[in-house]
């Protein structure tokens, strides 16, 4: 008796949200195909798309993959830094980066987390790479995938207009391999479901394996 398009499936794997869909459809039939469902980073830029202005950015803002920004934080780093050669590559400081992000932590603490007696840089250099890298995204409209969680949940917590509106749509939320949300995701779910609060998520506990991106076993043992 919902109307499928009220009801929000989140999932780690766009693979689980076909597959999901899929099994729906045999029970249910073709309706089920009207369920919104994605990657918490697919449904994020989703709403960024649609509602993203009230943050500051177009609607026809850009996605850059892993490749990209490893070649910007590249150059930021030869510009940046007094010895290149001696700093840390860039994927590794792409790492710390995205560890601040999902961890909601600032990449001060991240970069004195790293750090090593022969680590060859010193926290504030990191924080000033990731300052410009931050600029640098700003200026070519684009986001990173860890800026689609971080501006998903910036969207739902500073915009009350949104907020409201997404909050009355979705009667049903429903997440899948809920022992892998990170804090970022699990506060996004929360306040989707702040309103209606119909929420169900699923999980294990033994089979939290994203820890090394943020994942809380805290999230599925305090639900």
């Amino acid at each position: 008796g919902v109307s499928p398009d009220r009801i929000l499936l989140l999932t780690f794997a766009s693979r689980a949200a076909r597959e999901m869909l899929e099994r729906a459809e045999k029970v249910v039939g073709p309706e089920a195909s009207m369920i919104m469902s994605g990657t918490f980073h697919s449904i994020c830029a989703r709403f960024l798309r649609r509602y993203g202005s009230f943050i500051g950015y177009q609607p026809g803002f850009q996605i850059i993959d892993d490749e990209d920004q490893k070649k910007i934080l590249g150059d930021i780093i030869k510009t940046t830094v007094k010895d290149p050669k001696d700093f840390p590559k860039k994927d590794i400081v792409a790492k710390m980066i995205s560890e601040a992000a999902n961890e909601q932590k600032t990449v001060e603490f991240i970069a004195q987390r790293w750090q090593t007696k022969v680590a060859g840089y010193t926290p504030d250099e990191i924080v000033a790479v990731a300052e410009k890298y931050e600029a640098r995204k700003l200026e070519l409209n684009s986001m990173d995938f860890d800026d689609l969680l971080l501006n998903g949940l910036k969207l739902l917590k500073t915009c009350d207009r949104v907020r409201e509106a997404l909050q009355e749509h979705f009667l049903y939320v429903l997440v899948d391999e809920y022992q892998d949300t990170n804090g970022l995701q699990a506060e996004f779910t929360d306040i989707l479901a702040a309103k209606h609060r119909n929420i169900m998520a699923v999980g294990d506990d033994f089979q939290c394996i994203y820890t090394w991106r943020g994942a809380q076993i805290e999230n599925i043992m305090e639900f």
